[in-house]
C-alpha cells in the first residue's frame, strides 16, 4: 500500500520553520533624531542591531544622546539641542555608507 507520509521519515525533506532557519527580509528601521526623519538602517545580518547606530554615535564622540524603539522608528534624542545638527550629519552620512 503507497503512503503518502513516506516523505516525512526523510529529514530533508521536512518543511523549516522559515524564521528559525534563515531570515528572509532584511530587518529596516527608520531613523529619526528628535522626530525628524535622517534615513533608514536595513540589517543585513543577524549580527547586526539598530543599536549599533548608538555604538557608531559613541565612536565618533557623540555621548550625550539616547534612543528608544518605537516599532520601526530608532528615535536618537540629543539631550544637546546645539548637537542636533552635528548629530544629523553624522548619521547621515553612516546611513548611507551601510
Amino acid at each position: 500500500m503507497f503512503n503518502n507520509n513516506t516523505n516525512l521519515n526523510f529529514p530533508f525533506f521536512r518543511v523549516a520553520d522559515a524564521e528559525t532557519q534563515v531570515k528572509n527580509a532584511h530587518d529596516m528601521y527608520d531613523i529619526y533624531v528628535n522626530r525628524h526623519f535622517v534615513g533608514q538602517k536595513v540589517l543585513l545580518t543577524q549580527n547586526e542591531s539598530v543599536d549599533d547606530v548608538l555604538d557608531f554615535l559613541s565612536q565618533q564622540g557623540v555621548h550625550n544622546v539616547s534612543a528608544h524603539l518605537e516599532g520601526d522608528h530608532y528615535v536618537i534624542q540629543s539631550k544637546t539641542p546645539k548637537d542636533i545638527e552635528h548629530i544629523t550629519n553624522v548619521l547621515t552620512t553612516y546611513l548611507n555608507n551601510n
